[in-house]
């Protein structure tokens, strides 16, 4: 039966502060001390084990101290000081290790390490802990080499880990090097000689050697927290009441959020400094030793007092409270009974819905955090099963749908399972389904250029297809990194990458509990490095960026515009322009995937009689408000009774793109609105229908349609029988309405029309007979047959 590993960590840190590491180099001169950067290792080890280390136990040693200070000093361990035992670790060492400075001897390494040995063993008696030590020394000192077979020994009998951090070690490359060469250690220093020592010896109780700056590199970061392997389901696999496989399941990936901060009272945090500044100053002149501790806590506990509206004179108990969810304008009473029968809940399980293809499943199909699954340990029978079944979904390429209920009366849950090989294991990966309320429908046209729906406007040239693709390849993140041997690697990969804002808050943790009464920090360079793009690609892909910004150019806007202009211009050449500027009386806000520019109107802040004494807005959105426009969002068609509506409606829908048949509808509704018109009954609904149409083709990049579509009607009723509507959409209008006539779309207007300015001008440049203006007639006049439809 495999042992199980402790979840604590005794730990000794042992630092070397002697001469040796305040020496200087052959030459006199230093740019940087070697204790600084042991301090600073040492500090960052401390780091992580207050924030995640919370059962873990540390205690620090000191070597090249002047006074001597451990349990073996009678046995001749001088210039060793035990600064802490081994106890949890506390803001009180970092404050120590900050004002600490170099020592004044010469203290030997091993018998440091036999001192840290003795003291696990006074520790963990008994207990179980996980046991290492920490050495951290730039090996200049002496260091005695006599009975390492004993301390050898020792190390493997208590089970203790070691760790050595060399400042200023020579990479293990250099070294191996320099033993080639060298014949004899005649020509090598102190220092080479103990760095040598340190590698054989680590090797030789299985430890690890790392260099200073490796070492200051990895603990930078602020590690993930370590968990314990705990299941999150113990349970069977139900592919068929006949089929079930026992599994366990483990928490995979979780979102890891900021620690909560507890809240503390700053009036109690100032009695305190009092009350310890005035025992100090007892103390000082009684100079007695014994202090008596502030009675005084920061904590705050929270009082909460229900008071009704109506009576707020008298408490309301908290026994005597109800929930309510409000409907409409009313709260529904739920009591606490009826809130668990509420609630629904299933039986614990996790049942095979079926399977599918994996490609069905893209990846923001995934919810909530992610879950692994593999066999029951020890039982032989579901290991050979579940391998089977993962090894047979991963041939056909598919995943299986599971109906997942973690817990007894725990709420079910539609997820897919995706199998998963390594070469030492097989498992399923489990993530919850969206369901129809959790999905966001967005309507984006289509850009794709073997997509034949996507407008040419959208279809980008060879040239640009080519630059896209030099900038993807040259900004590879998996050929941006290389190995040992030369190989690309990964870069960013999520293992090695940690999260920059745990990162900077814990950094501003440690700075505020060393420095109350200073400012937070600045963001730290390191992660300030590894949040922005990597130097070295961006110099790699510097050409392809600026090839892909000359083939996409952009240009700044300065003018929005409000609304689409609904007549093409004039035949003088003039084009209206009078919503196309941005004053301080606009306002902007997107609708439907446009800027759309409201004027702000001051009247309608005052009331009638020029007062202020009540602000009230009108909202011109609800101005037309009626039944059509709750169900405008599923509009298919464009009818007789209002085709205005139905075709913006048409236009608006985001579930689906419904715009070139909105456009054939129109034009449809449009021809048979005339037809069927007695005399001009309907043309001036006609009319309306054409300038929407006209607006629509410029918002949708479709000026070829609406262009075709007029010069057709021109075909067919200009001169001819319906020669009056032509000439009442062209040139009636102006007289009767005072509106601008209905033209061609030009280039000014819109970038996918090839209408020039001059064949605008020419397209009704005709001699045409005088216009006679018929009398206006209703604008909503129903068709008989629509009208017939809604009576049945």
């Amino acid at each position: 039966m495999a042992t199980t590993i402790p979840s604590k960590e005794a730990v000794v840190v042992i630092l070397d502060i002697g001469l040796g590491m305040t020496s200087k180099d052959n030459d006199g001169t230093t740019t940087t001390s070697s204790i600084e950067d042991a301090l600073r290792s040492v500090t960052l080890l401390y780091q992580q084990k207050l924030i995640y280390g919370k059962k873990d136990q540390l205690g620090l040693v000191l070597i090249g101290t002047k006074g001597t200070k451990n349990n073996l000093q009678d046995d001749g361990y001088q210039h060793i000081t035990v600064v802490s035992d081994i106890e949890e670790p506390s803001i009180e060492t970092l404050k120590y290790l900050e004002n600490l400075s170099p020592g004044e001897s010469k203290g030997d390494v091993i018998d440091s390490l036999i001192v840290a040995m003795d003291m696990l063993i006074r520790k963990t008696e008994n207990k179980k802990y996980q046991k290492r030590i920490f050495l951290v020394t730039n090996a200049r000192d002496p260091i005695n080499t006599e009975d390492l077979s004993i301390v050898r020994d020792q190390f493997k009998k208590i089970d203790v880990k070691l760790n050595i951090i060399g400042v200023d070690f020579l990479e293990e490359r250099e070294e191996e090097d320099d033993m080639d060469t060298s014949n004899n250690n005649k020509n090598k220093s102190l220092k080479e000689k103990n760095e040598i020592f340190l590698r054989e010896f680590a090797e030789s109780v299985d430890g690890v050697l790392v260099p200073v700056k490796q070492a200051l590199e990895m603990m930078s970061f602020f590690r993930s927290q370590s968990v314990i392997t705990r299941t999150s389901f113990r349970g069977a696999l139900e592919i068929t009441p006949e089929l079930k496989i026992p599994v366990w399941g483990y928490l995979k990936m979780k979102q890891q959020l900021l620690p909560s901060l507890k809240k503390i009272s700053s009036l109690a945090q100032q009695q305190i400094e009092q009350q310890q500044e005035q025992q100090q100053n007892k103390n000082n002149d009684n100079e007695d030793e014994n202090e008596e501790k502030p009675n005084i806590t920061l904590d705050v506990n929270q009082e909460i007092s229900y008071y009704s509206i109506t009576d707020p004179d008298n408490e309301i108990l908290k026994p005597d409270l109800l929930k309510g969810y409000k409907y409409g304008k009313s709260l529904i009473p739920f009591s606490k009974i009826d809130e668990d029968q509420l609630k629904y809940s299933a039986n614990k399980c996790m049942k095979v819905v079926g399977f599918t293809d994996r490609k069905s499943m893209p990846i923001y199909y995934n919810m909530g955090n992610t879950e692994v699954f593999v066999s029951q340990p020890g039982d032989k029978q579901s290991e050979e099963a579940l391998s089977s079944f993962i090894h047979a979904l991963i041939e056909t390429d598919q995943v299986m749908i599971v109906r997942y209920v973690k817990t007894m009366n725990g709420s079910p849950y539609l997820g897919y399972m995706i199998p998963h090989i390594k070469s030492d294991y097989v498992c399923l990966y489990y993530n919850h389904l969206p369901l129809a309320d959790d999905i966001r429908q967005y309507q984006f046209p289509p850009i794709s250029p073997k997509n034949p729906l996507t407008r040419k406007s959208n279809i980008p040239s060879a040239e640009q297809l080519e630059a896209t693709q030099q900038l993807i390849d040259s900004m590879d993140l998996m050929k941006s990194e290389f190995d040992e041997d030369g190989d690309p690697i990964q870069m960013l990969k999520p293992r090695f990458t940690y999260n920059p804002l745990l990162q900077h808050f814990y950094q501003c943790l440690h700075h505020r509990s060393l420095h109350p009464n200073t400012q937070i920090p600045k963001l730290d360079p390191v992660i300030a490095e590894y949040i922005n793009p990597d130097q070295i690609i961006m110099n790699k892909s510097k050409q392809s960026i600026k090839n892909f910004a000359d083939k996409f150019p952009l240009t700044k806007t300065t003018a929005f515009i409000k609304t689409p202009a609904i007549s093409g211009g004039n035949t003088n050449g003039s084009t209206s322009n009078t919503n196309n500027t941005m004053i301080g009386g606009v306002k902007y806000r997107w609708k439907d995937g446009m800027l759309i520019g409201e004027e702000i109107n001051l009247d309608s802040y005052v009331t009638d009689d020029g007062s202020e004494a009540k602000k009230r807005k009108v909202n011109n959105e609800f101005s037309e408000f009626s039944l059509d426009k709750l169900v405008s969002g599923y509009v298919t068609e464009v009818g007789t009774i209002n085709p205005v509506q139905n075709f913006k409606d048409m236009l608006n829908r985001r579930d689906m793109d419904l715009v070139d048949k909105a456009i054939t509808l129109m034009k449809e509704r449009i021809l048979q609105l005339v037809n069927d018109s007695l005399r001009d009954q309907y043309y001036q609904k006609a009319f309306e229908c054409i300038k929407e149409l006209r607006v629509g083709c410029i918002r949708e990049s479709e000026a070829e349609e609406f262009n075709s579509f007029l010069k057709e009607m021109r075909s067919l009723f200009q001169l001819k029988k319906r020669d009056d509507f032509w000439q009442y959409i062209t040139v009636g209008v102006s007289s009767i309405l005072g509106e601008k006539s209905i033209n061609l779309i030009s280039q000014d207007e819109c970038d996918s029309s090839e209408v020039t300015q001059e064949e605008l001008d020419q397209f009704l440049d005709k001699k045409v007979k005088q216009f006679i203006p018929p009398p206006i007639t209703n604008v909503n006049t129903d068709s008989v047959d629509d009208l017939f439809d809604q009576i049945e």
